[in-house]
């Protein structure tokens, strides 16, 4: 957006409504940027704690609150839903920590530390587990579930790792000393961070877990959908340690009860050139009749998301039925490149 749109869509507004308009701005703002007010309301706090314990409390439960929304809010952009909105801080004089849903937030009771890293540390943690994926992720394997959980305090505390030393005290506290006594956990982690890192954790495991959820809580969990979330992982897995070409995965479906998907990837240039977008189509086509509830299709570098552009022209022309959503963004492997992720769902 110019300058001058801006002042045409936003400053002229307020400025012909006067105090209304001003008024009407402020709460546009504060609804849309909640956790840039949490922010300078915990820094206006810092500044008058020399008033006492309580006034610091004000301040550092502000300062946890902020960050937490802060990084929560681009979680949620690259899958929204998957975490909760919202979290407030209960000071208790007990060390056990505690935290649960309420009115759509997670709060959380626990003891305050003269250590800002272990307080910021303690509430990630909790707020992970209470409020990320709550309805899917009793879904899981008790292994999956502790590594996803320790995945996603990682990537919310590196999220506001220039603003702290939080996640080093994470990993230095928590994270290292629970995967060294732990291989099994650690496996799983491993896992679930190249997942991240090729972009699949947001845009298909948790968007799928939390769609089983949606699906069928509050079903209690069973040996017969543990077993599938378990399959659904080890399914992903060669995808997460892809390595280009395609002898190393196996398996491009996954066909169960409650999760049905595919997944596409476009990148070869020699196959475009030589065959077009013909061969795709047809595997989109053969994936549906297959059974395929969803198919994601990835793609990288500006040729590869030019050519998937046009095959969601094609195959929206030629297959009724569905719906596709397309994402946009950038990968970053020590370089920053253009992306793709367009889901591909077939309607009920």
């Amino acid at each position: 957006m110019t300058i001058s749109e801006f002042i045409s869509s936003y400053v002229f507004p307020v400025v012909q409504w006067g105090g209304w308009g001003l008024f009407g701005a402020l709460l546009w703002y504060v609804f849309k940027h909640g956790e840039k007010v949490d922010k300078w309301i915990s820094r206006f706090n810092g500044f008058l704690m020399w008033l006492g314990i309580n006034r610091e409390k004000k301040y550092v439960a502000g300062d946890i609150r902020w960050r937490i929304n802060s990084a929560s809010k681009k979680i949620n952009k690259e899958a929204e839903g998957i975490v909760t909105k919202g979290v407030d801080i209960v000071w208790v004089d007990q060390e056990n920590v505690e935290s649960f849903l309420r009115s759509g937030k997670v709060m959380i009771r626990m003891r305050h530390h003269s250590n800002q890293d272990r307080n910021i540390s303690t509430a990630v943690m909790h707020y992970v587990k209470t409020g990320v994926l709550h309805t899917g992720k009793i879904y899981l394997p008790d292994k999956i579930k502790e590594a996803l959980n320790l995945s996603l305090t990682k990537k919310i505390l590196s999220e506001e790792s220039d603003k702290g030393t939080s996640l080093e005290y994470f990993c230095s506290n928590e994270l290292d000393p629970l995967l060294k006594n732990d291989k099994e956990i650690e496996k799983q982690f491993s896992t679930i961070e190249l997942m991240e890192y090729k972009g699949l954790l947001t845009r298909i495991l948790l968007r799928e877990i939390r769609a089983l959820g949606k699906k069928i809580y509050p079903k209690r969990p069973n040996d017969e959908i543990l077993k599938e979330t378990q399959s659904f992982f080890n399914f992903l897995e060669p995808f997460a340690n892809h390595r280009g070409g395609d002898n190393d995965i196996k398996e491009w479906q996954f066909l169960d009860k409650n999760i049905q998907i595919g997944i596409l990837y476009v990148a070869k240039q020699t196959k475009l050139d030589c065959e077009g977008l013909n061969p795709y189509v047809k595997q989109i086509d053969k994936k549906i009749k297959s059974g395929c509830k969803k198919i994601y299709v990835f793609g990288r570098r500006g040729n590869n998301v030019v050519a998937i552009k046009e095959l969601l022209r094609l195959i929206e022309d030629q297959i009724t039925n569905i719906k596709i959503n397309r994402e946009y963004y950038s990968e970053i492997r020590g370089e920053k490149v253009p992306a793709i992720c367009a889901t591909i769902s077939i309607k009920d």
